[in-house]
This record gives structure tokens, sequence and C-alpha cells, in this order.
């Protein structure tokens, strides 16, 4: 934002200025005129700061809804009218106009006035147009025509441009009697400063007005701008009518203009000292009957400051001889009192000019200065106000935007915790359904087994390819019957969740973020659970028996024995009930490769040994067998014994007739379903876990993006939030500054206030 200057650097200075002017002193009026150009002028600064300061920060803001294009358009224009202003300010000075008839002294007085002789003078028609002196700060004066501002001619060319008796004159350029050469004469000199031109005072020289009656383009060319008029009449002669004709277009021009009159060269009456008051009397009935009854630009009071009698050729070379220019200078008997009067001339005359040309130069400056604080003051109220209401409906913006994140946060807090129960629930789900799908494909197995239709070889190669070729089938079958009960109840109820989920979340995010949602969900991939039974690895300890192998057979009954009680199938013990025996050997196609295998095959040889050994000393042992003969028989008789053997001889027969390639075919079938039973029951719940692990790993990457999705949506909605505050603050900073600005304003009204109480009113404390 834009930085303010620091407080008091500048805001004082055109009150300073005042404080200065009142110091100024009594006996030196033109000053006033000065100091009242400079206390203005510093307003006008401040005022010009102000604007620039104000556009800076009009430029800074780029919403129209705190600063409407007028507003600016109006600043701008403000900026203007004060660049103009004060491109006209410097130019402001006081300005007299001397009037007369040819051969008055016109020249003279003004050269008088100015301590040297600047204008050319003489006797006869000596001005042939208009010459206005001024004051310049170069060491040496220049000429410039009035129609070629740029050329700069030497100050030796007045005598020949701008002196009618010059002879010198006639190459140059025609000058017009309502031509303007103007005179720019040094301000400081070797010989010290012109006090008239060092204070801004421009003065005007003209032709004779009995040259030409053409009083309407002298004036509109050369007078409208004037603050005081001086009529340099001839005491040897009375007011002319042309003279009065001139003053009489003057008046109706200018409302009340400031005039005066110079009987000049009174010193002629020296010569007449015994009617010298009744002619002095005359010469001032006749004056005031013109400026009061017919000009009517003074009162009877004031006439009396209006009219004065005076010898500009005794004044003009006193002055010159004081300075050491001459040597010697005319004097008539009562020069002191004539002298006297002159300065009496002087000193009401620049009160008159210093007062009316800070009435006629500044009033209007300040009065436009007036207008244009009010318009910057009004324009500053109508953006205040917008940035009031702006900074109303952000911060109304940021309360709901911050409700809305703090709701966001919350709901999602609670979703989350929903989420928890509905994934426990779900776990619960898929166990109940997975185990009782997975026993009932265990149900099923006998009629998986069945359909497979490769046929039987009962070679040892022709075994092996079987056996795998099954494992693979009803893999196969399990997996893709697995699924398809998975898919048809969890699935849906999976889906459910995941949509319940993502409408949940949508409902929490606000209407423009919801889209960041709609772009995750719409390529997710659908979930599938992934199946995999592994049966060849589970019927990877499967060793058929196909053998034959009596029901009621030791041998048999000894692997039953072993099964049951090492709770595994009857296909999982080995043929060769002495196996484990060869792990003290060193037979690599023997190793037991598993350490629990290992256990469970020692356990089947001690089983083994000692059924073994027990029978092995019953047979060996007649007395023994004669014992346990004895007590059968006696228990049961022989007849019992034959028909037991008989039957037990009829079982062998029947089972040795019926045991051929279909039967090894279905018995290995039914060792395989038997053997794979066990094992799937085995892994039931692993199997189900799985399942369990796989649906919550679905879930749980369904719920880590919407996490990550809502977490980026709380990321940028608290990156707008901090946005906001900043634009507020931004907002409540160019308040600030526009307040600041408008103070200044108020400050710059009170200097205004000042310098029309100090300068413009009547009752000034400094009006002379």
């Amino acid at each position: 934002m834009h930085t303010l200057p620091a407080s008091g650097d500048s805001t004082h200075r055109g009150l300073h200025s005042l404080k200065n002017a009142r110091k100024a002193l009594d006996n030196e009026p033109l000053l006033r005129f000065r100091e009242a150009k400079k206390v203005l002028g510093d307003v006008y600064g401040e005022l010009k700061d102000n604007v620039a300061e104000l556009e800076a920060v009009y430029g800074e803001i780029k919403d129209e809804k705190i600063v409407a294009s007028e507003q600016r358009q109006e600043v701008e224009a403000i900026r203007d009218s004060i660049k103009t202003i004060m491109d006209t300010f410097q130019r402001d000075n006081m300005k007299v106009v001397f009037f007369g008839r040819t051969s008055n002294g016109k020249s003279t007085t003004i050269n008088a006035m100015l301590h040297e002789k600047v204008l050319p003078q003489g006797m006869g028609h000596t001005t042939c147009c208009f010459l206005q002196v001024q004051g310049c700060d170069e060491e040496k004066g220049y000429l410039q025509l009035d129609d070629n501002e740029d050329k700069k001619l030497e100050m030796e060319m007045l005598s020949k441009i701008g002196d009618a008796l010059s002879n010198e004159n006639e190459d140059l350029p025609a000058m017009g009697q309502d031509s303007l050469l103007k005179i720019f004469h040094p301000k400081q000199t070797e010989t010290g400063e012109n006090r008239l031109l060092q204070n801004d005072v421009v003065i005007l020289d003209s032709p004779g007005v009995d040259l030409s009656p053409e009083f309407d383009g002298w004036i509109d060319k050369h007078c409208l701008d004037a603050d005081v008029f001086v009529l340099v009449s001839n005491a040897e002669s009375t007011l002319t009518q042309a003279e009065k004709n001139f003053f009489l277009r003057v008046s109706k021009k200018l409302s009340k203009p400031n005039v005066f009159i110079l009987n000049n060269r009174w010193d002629a009456s020296a010569a007449d000292m015994d009617n010298i008051e009744s002619v002095k009397k005359q010469h001032l009935t006749r004056f005031r009957q013109f400026l009061v009854d017919e000009l009517e630009v003074c009162n009877e009071r004031e006439v009396n400051d209006r009219i004065f009698f005076v010898s500009a050729r005794e004044v003009l070379e006193a002055r010159l001889k004081a300075r050491g220019i001459i040597t010697r200078n005319y004097q008539a008997d009562g020069h002191g009192t004539r002298a006297l009067e002159f300065q009496n001339f002087e000193r009401h005359f620049e009160q008159c000019i210093s007062k009316s040309a800070i009435h006629t130069k500044f009033e209007a400056h300040n009065r436009r200065a007036h207008e244009m604080i009010g318009k910057m003051r009004t324009n500053l109220n109508t953006v205040l106000t917008s940035a009031a209401e702006q900074r109303t409906n952000l911060q109304n913006t940021l309360n709901e935007n911050t409700r809305l994140f703090n709701e966001c946060r919350v709901n999602f807090s609670t979703f989350e915790k929903a989420y928890r129960e509905q994934t426990e629930r779900l776990r619960a789900e898929v166990h109940l359904k997975v185990s009782a799908d997975f026993f009932e494909e265990i149900a099923r197995l006998d009629a998986i087994i069945d359909r497979f239709e490769e046929p039987f070889d009962g070679s040892s190669a022709g075994m092996t390819k079987y056996k795998q070729d099954l494992a693979v089938f009803v893999d196969k079958c399990l997996s893709s019957d697995l699924e398809a009960r998975c898919t048809g109840g969890l699935m849906s109820r999976i889906w459910n969740l995941e949509n319940d989920m993502f409408q949940y979340v949508t409902k929490i995010l606000a209407e423009p973020y919801q889209n960041k949602l709609e772009e995750v969900w719409r390529y997710r991939a659908p979930f599938k659970f992934s199946i995999c039974v592994d049966v060849p690895a589970l019927v990877n300890d499967f060793h058929e028996d196909l053998e034959f192998r009596f029901t009621f057979g030791l041998h048999a009954m000894i692997r039953r024995i072993i099964a049951y009680r090492s709770g595994q199938p009857v296909t999982a013990i080995n043929a060769n009930l002495l196996t484990p025996l060869s792990l003290q050997k060193k037979n690599a196609e023997n190793v037991v490769r598993d350490e629990n295998m290992a256990a469970a095959a020692e356990e089947q040889a001690m089983m083994t040994q000692m059924v073994l050994t027990s029978a092995a000393f019953l047979a060996n042992g007649s007395l023994g067998v004669l014992v346990v003969g004895g007590i059968v028989y006696k228990a049961v008789g022989w007849r019992v014994i034959a028909i037991g053997g008989a039957a037990y001889g009829g079982l062998y027969a029947w089972e040795r007739m019926r045991w051929n390639s279909s039967a090894k075919e279905q018995h290995l079938k039914e060792q395989f379903r038997s053997h794979l039973a066990a094992r799937m029951q085995h892994v039931a719940a692993a199997h189900t876990t799985h399942c369990e692990t796989q649906a919550i790993r679905e879930m749980d990457q369904v719920f880590d993006g919407l996490r990550a999705t809502v977490g980026g949506v709380h990321r940028e909605m608290k990156a707008d939030l901090d946005e906001q505050k900043t634009v507020i603050d931004g907002v409540d900073s160019v308040i600030r500054t526009l307040g600041t600005i408008k103070g200044k304003a108020v400050f710059l009204l009170r200097n205004l206030e000042q310098f029309a109480s100090s300068y413009l009113r009547s009752d000034s404390p400094s009006s002379p």
C-alpha cells in the first residue's frame, strides 16, 4: 500500500509561512504581495502533494468497487487544474499602467520610481509603443518583442526600438502604438537592488493618449490585468477630454479601477509663488470631481490619497546624484516639499497596488483552492464510503467462509469416526461371508473333482501329471467360484459404502470445491477381490496310496491311528511308515524340507515302531500266542473264530477283486478330496483374513483419497481465508491512508482561511 510521508513534514508549511508573513514590516507593503504569493504557493504545493499522494493510492487500488473511474478522472482533473494554476501563479505579479498625454513625463516618472534611467525620456513624442518593465534574475537585461518571445534583444536596442525620436530605427520592424516591447531589467545591480522589480512589480509605459482614439484596443490588450492606473498630467495645463475619455473606458471594462493622478512638473509653480495655492486648489477640484463624481472610483475621504503634485525630473536627478551617476541635479524652489510629495505618492501607491494585486490575483486562486479541496474531500468521502462498504462485505464473506471452513473440518472429523465404525462392520461382514462361502466350497469339492475328466494313467510319470492337472483344475474352479460369490454380495456392499462416503464428503465441501472430488472419483478403477486358493501348494504334501491295502489290515490301521493322533489326513502319512528313519541316512530324495513335517514324520515312525515291535513280540513268542488263543477260544468258541476268519477272508477277497484302474482313480480322487478339504480347513482363517485385508485396504484407499482431497481443499480454503484477510488489511490500510489525506485537506482549508483572514479581508490585521 501507499506509504505516507512522515507526520508534520509538510502539513504545517503554509501555516508557518503565514506566521512569518505577519512579521513583515508595515512600511514594506510590497513585501505583502510576495509573502502572500509564497504562502498561497505553499498551500498549492501541499495541495499538489496531497493530490499526487491520493492519485498514487488510487493507482494501487485495482478494485473498481472502491474507486470508480469517475473518482479517478476527477482526481486527474484536479491535478491538471493545480498544474495550470501553479504555472499561472508563477507569472502573477503587480502591474501598474502609466497613461497621459505626450510629454507629460510618464517615462520620467517611471525612471524616478526605478531610481534609474531605464526608459527613453525627453521632450516631445518619445515612446512609440507600450514598454513593459519587469525584473529578471539575469545579471544583464534584455528585450523581447511580444510576438517573438523566444528571441532576446540587447538592451542597447531599446533606444532604437522604443524611442520615437531615434533616427536609427528606420531599418527595424515597425512598432505600432498598440505593440508591446518587454524590457527585462536586472532585479539586482552593482549599485543595489531595485525594490519595485525585486517585489514583482511590472510597470507599463504607454504612448500618449492624444495620439490615438482607439482606447478599447489598448485596454483589452494591455490593461485588463492591471492593478493600478497612474494618470500623469501636466501641471501647466488642465485635464483634457482625451485623458478623461480613456479612463471612462477603463471604468466601464474594470470594476472600480485604482487610479492615481500625478500632477507632474509642479516645479513650474516656483515661478509664480503668489498664485500657487489657488492653482493647486483649482487642480484638486477638477481632479476630485473626475475621480469621485465621474469615474466613481473613490470617495471624498480616499481621494486626497490619490492626487499628488510632484516633479518627476527633480526626484529622478536627485536619486541619480545620490547614487553617483550624475554630479549635478536640477532643483527649483520648494523641491523638498515636492520630493516628500513624491515619496508620499510612492507609499500610497505601494500600499494600493499590493492590496489590489493580492485581491485581484490571489482571491480567485484562494477560491479555486477551496473548490478543489471541496471536490477532493467529496471524492474522498465517496471512496471512503465505498471502501467501508467493501470492507463490510469482505468481512461478512470472510466470516461466512471461516464458518464453512470450521464446519468442514468438524464434519470431516465426524465422517472419519463414522468411517472407522463402518470399516469394523464391513470387516465382520466380510469375515462371515467369506468364511461361509469358503466352507461351502469345501463341501462342494466332490462335485468339483468329479468334473475333472482327464484320462487316468497309472504309471509314475502319468500319475504325477494327473495330480498336477487335477490341482490346477480344482484351483481354477475354487478361485472363480469364490470370486463370483464375493462379487455378488460384498462388492455391492463395498460399492454402496464408497458411494455413501463420496456423497457425504461432497456435501461437507463447499460448492466451488466439489469438482475436485469429482475428478478423483471419476478415474477410480472398480474394486475386485483377488482370491487365490493355491491348491497346488495345499496338496504339495499329498501322498496317494494306490497299492492294494486291506481296509482292516495292520498297515492301514496304523496309518489311520497316526492320522488321528496327528490331526492330519491319512494321505499325508507316508506309505513307508519307516521313512523318518532315513533322516539318519543321507538319501537326498527323502530329505524332509520342513521342521514341522520332520516332527510329524518322527512321531509316525515312533508309533509304527511301537506297533510293529508289539506285533513281532506277539508273533515270536509262542507262549504269548497260546495264551491269547486260549483266552479267545474259551471266550467265543471255535465256531465264532472260524466265522470271523471266513468273514475277514471274504472281505479281503471282495476288496481284492474290485481293485482295478477305475477303482484306483476313484480312490485317488477320494484321497485328493479328503486331503484338500483338510488343508483348506486349516487355511480358512488365513483366506478370510486375506479377503478382509483386501476389503479394508480398498476402503482405506478410498478414504485416503478423500482425505487427501479434503486436506487439499482445507489448505486451499485456508489460503483463501488468508488472502481475504490480506485484502481486508489492505482495505483497512487504504481507509487509514485516505483518512490521513482527508485530515491534510482539513489543514489546508484552515491555512486557506488563515490566508484569507491575513490578506484578503478588509479587517485583516496586516491590511494597510
